[in-house]
């Protein structure tokens, strides 16, 4: 586990929803690991270097307007696969750096409301 990961401040609530990342020559959709009030975990096969900026947009459970907010990669691990096929997963830490009042409101309380933590 990395030292950033460790540094953690605020409360994880792990959930699954489909996410959109763009930045500069990336784009992407795949899943969220988890989520909280100041960053995203992120499942994909995208490997993208620590301290690229990209923009997330993504819905939260229930909700029909999606959260859109710029990050930054601040870490990234490479899993292997046990099956003999070389494929391979990446999980992404993102810190949120740019997101507007009323997406962190919601994020806020779609976090206080889960009883769950990652």
């Amino acid at each position: 586990m990395s030292q950033y990961q460790n540094k953690r401040t605020s409360k994880r609530v792990k959930t699954r929803v489909r996410i959109n990342c763009k930045g500069e020559g990336i784009f992407f959709s795949d899943f969220t690991r988890d989520i909280s009030l100041h960053g995203i975990g992120i499942e994909t096969v995208a490997l993208i270097e620590q301290g690229t900026v990209v923009e997330l947009f993504f819905n939260l459970p229930g909700e029909h307007e999606p959260i859109v907010a710029k990050g930054r990669v601040v870490w990234s691990n490479i899993k292997q696969h046990g099956n003999g096929d070389n494929s391979m997963n990446v999980v992404l830490g993102i810190e949120f750096k740019d997101i507007n009042d009323t997406h962190q409101s919601k994020l806020s309380s779609f976090l206080e409301n889960d009883t769950s933590q990652a």
